[in-house]
């Protein structure tokens, strides 16, 4: 399937060729230990950069129409943001329009940068001309811990076949260019989207030493002076910064056939992805799973992970005992319950006496995919977040078009009829018996650790995990990223706002290469018409359908056939209704069109700006950040072992045409059987004594409840078995 996340098909060739340095100038080959090529790193031309990045005014004028047109159309949050920051976009670029003409390339792309910045919303994106993986870098990375009360930034890796001259891991940075490096950070997170301080200073440390030049524009300085001190030594030493191409190992993000159910992060994805490669090159190679698995006190024990790459899953031991430990990376699936069914394959494996969910870091993914993992870790019934459009006249065209958002119709309706600005709220796929239907599978304490960083469908998911009171939440930041919101990427927009129907019995003159009769009286009563000269191109396959492109003269007209969206053609022009049109090529826009509103008991409360309010902010110490997170593994050990631990296991006996119920129980002083909301067995419990439950009920799958007290601790989903023939 062709992702519609990805827009940038620039081969990797191409990219060297056009923004890599000759040989003789320094360029090499990176490779990972077992010599897979894995990017290319070279001496880094600033001037070859910048003319490389080229913008014609035409393509100028275009990116600003559309980008207006979503701003105004589309994005959820435009009235908001502009109460909160006090900055509007729309009237920034109505200032910008007179002068585009004259600006340099670099100029433009740096206008159109700071204004998505001045908006404070991570998912509103405009990744310009250069290619996805280009970034300049330097050969080490930066992180901020604490050493009592004062916080410190330490070197915490050093890039794979780069010897430094004094610099080593652990060396903590004090000044960058002359500047103390608090302050630089604190003024380079001016340029930075996040929803709050917290986010904000956290995503001016992750790309301190890695500047993907798709978003920002290269670095000023042409090399970097750093001091720092290493046992209690004072080093300076310069370093200069390096083209790196990290797109020779691909990625992709996933939302499966439910293109508009993203909510992600696609920048810090790629720098995550470029930081893999140039210091853990060896993650590469199959055989060094077993390398990465290292045990002791607090550090986890890796011991798989997910087929998928969103997890890895392991123990962790510390004085405190032995915990499950999941490290949660993102949510990347082709069908909502992918996730949550990995899950249930390792849960299993993992100690029952509590389990640690690391997410720190994660880039997001498909939101129903994370909502659904939550009702693996309590008895409760989860009830998804609820997502609303902003209403408008382009929102209320395209909710009546698809059957995908036909909930959202009737509120969209009264809305416009009664001026009230947004629709009601509505679980962004499926029902609330869709998110319930694997239920419990885990028994023991659940705690989740986040940080400033872990965005969109990670904010989205640690929001649910509150509002459903499943565990405590550890957060080594005041807050997280706070995005709550669903982004498309505009060609996905696009994709939803089609300008008219053909009937599908025109798809032979089509798939022949000819403009019918029919086909040019159908696109007349459209309100286009095709001159003589116009031809059509054979299909192409896009989108799990076909597209065919009518090119006539300086316009080019879109049909598509998708059989996931419905049975007729679809018709794009050159410029649709509402002024809709194809971004130039290489551009990607990406625009918040739904946002989260909370549930349970922060009902009503949007998740946007505001975030989320942990149990415990953790302050990371140097440990932590240089011996894989020992003394927070151990912090979080602590709480899980302060918490109640249960467990329900059921093992059907089927006896004739009735069933008897084995259950081991912790903690539960009884157990109940239930076919909807009929007792069909109860019994009291006691830890390591067996309770059986008698039954005769039809086949099929009923609800096995264990109580503590008059409380709920414990739902497991079991099936009867059919009599055997």
């Amino acid at each position: 399937m062709t992702n519609p996340l990805i827009t940038d098909t620039t081969s990797f060739a191409e990219t060297m060729h056009r923004f890599a340095a000759d040989d003789k100038d320094g360029a090499e080959i990176l490779t990972s230990p077992a010599g897979k090529t894995i990017a290319r790193q070279f001496t880094f031309n600033r001037a070859a950069v910048v003319s490389a990045t080229v913008y014609s005014i035409a393509d100028r004028h275009r990116i600003m129409s559309e980008l207006r047109l979503g701003l105004t159309g589309f994005y959820v949050h435009l009235e908001r943001k502009k109460a909160i920051y006090g900055f509007d976009p729309v009237r920034a670029l109505d200032l910008l329009e007179p002068s585009v003409n004259e600006l340099t390339d670099s100029e433009f792309h740096q206008s159109i940068v700071d204004l998505i910045a001045r908006t404070r919303d991570r998912h509103l994106m405009f990744f310009g001309r250069a290619p996805i993986g280009l970034s300049a870098v330097l050969p080490f990375s930066v992180e901020q811990c604490w050493q009592g009360q004062d916080v410190k930034y330490a070197v915490t890796k050093i890039a794979a076949g780069f010897v430094p001259k004094q610099l080593r891991a652990g060396a903590l940075v004090t000044h960058w260019n002359g500047i103390p490096i608090q302050r630089f950070l604190a003024l380079n997170a001016n340029v930075f989207d996040g929803g709050n301080e917290a986010a904000a200073l956290a995503r001016s440390i992750a790309f301190l030493t890695n500047r993907p030049l798709n978003e920002f524009a290269a670095p000023l300085e042409e090399w970097v002076d750093l001091r720092f001190t290493l046992a209690g030594t004072v080093y300076e030493e310069r370093f200069t910064w390096k083209g790196f191409d990290a797109s020779q190992t691909p990625i992709t993000p996933s939302v499966g056939r439910n293109r508009t159910g993203f909510g992600g992060d696609l920048q810090l994805m790629y720098l995550q992805h470029s930081r893999r490669v140039q210091f853990v090159p060896q993650s590469f190679d199959p055989s060094s799973a077993a390398a990465l698995a290292p045990a002791g006190n607090g550090v986890p024990a890796i011991i798989g992970s997910d087929p998928g790459g969103n997890f890895e899953y392991g123990t962790v031991t510390t004085d405190y005992g032995t915990f499950g430990y999941v490290r949660l990376w993102q949510y990347s699936a082709d069908t909502a319950d992918d996730i949550a069914n990995s899950f249930i394959r390792i849960l299993p494996q993992l100690p029952k006496k509590g389990l640690i969910i690391d997410l720190r870091g994660n880039h997001g993914g498909y939101i129903a995919a994370g909502e659904r993992v939550l009702q693996l870790f309590t008895p409760r019934q989860i009830t998804p977040s609820r997502f609303q459009f902003r209403v408008t006249p382009a929102t209320r065209s395209m909710v009546g078009e698809w059957d995908d958002f036909k909930i959202w119709l009737p509120s969209v309706d009264e809305a416009t009829a009664t001026g009230e600005p947004y629709s009601q709220g509505y679980s962004i796929e499926g029902s609330d018996a869709d998110a319930n239907q694997l239920g419990q599978h885990y028994f023991g304490p659940v705690l989740l650790i986040g940080d400033a960083l872990a965005f969109s469908t990670a904010d989205i998911f640690t929001a649910g995990f509150i509002d459903h009171e499943i565990g405590k939440v550890i957060c080594t930041d005041e807050n997280m990223a706070a995005a709550g919101g669903n982004n498309w990427q505009w060609d996905i927009v696009r994709l939803y706002n089609p300008d008219f129907h053909l009937d599908p019995a025109l798809k032979p003159a089509l798939d022949a290469g000819r403009l019918s009769p029919e086909v040019r009286d159908a696109f007349n009563r459209g309100g286009a018409s095709l001159s003589t000269n116009a031809v059509v191109s054979g299909g192409q396959p896009q989108y799990d359908g076909v597209r065919w492109t009518i090119t006539d003269g300086a316009l080019t007209h879109v049909v598509r056939g998708l059989p996931q969206m419905g049975k007729v053609l679809y018709v794009y022009l050159a410029k649709g209704r509402f002024g809709l049109a194809d971004l130039p090529g290489r551009i990607i826009v990406s625009l918040t069109m739904r946002r989260c509103v909370r549930v349970e008991k922060n009902e009503g409360r949007l998740l946007e700006d505001l975030g989320i309010r942990p149990d415990i902010v953790y302050h990371m110490t140097l440990r932590d950040v240089m011996e894989k997170n020992q003394d927070l593994n151990i912090r979080a050990s602590l709480e899980l072992s302060r918490m109640p631990a249960y467990d329900l296991d059921v093992a059907v006996v089927p006896k004739g045409s009735a069933y008897t119920l084995v259950c081991r129980t912790l903690q539960l002083t009884s157990v109940e059987a239930f076919a909807g909301e009929k007792v069909l067995a109860a019994a009291p419990a006691t830890d390591g004594k067996p309770v059986e439950l008698s039954l005769t009920s039809p086949p099929g799958s009923i609800e096995v409840r264990g109580l503590n007290a008059n409380t709920v601790a414990a739902r497991r989903f079991v099936t009867l078995p059919a009599p055997a023939a």
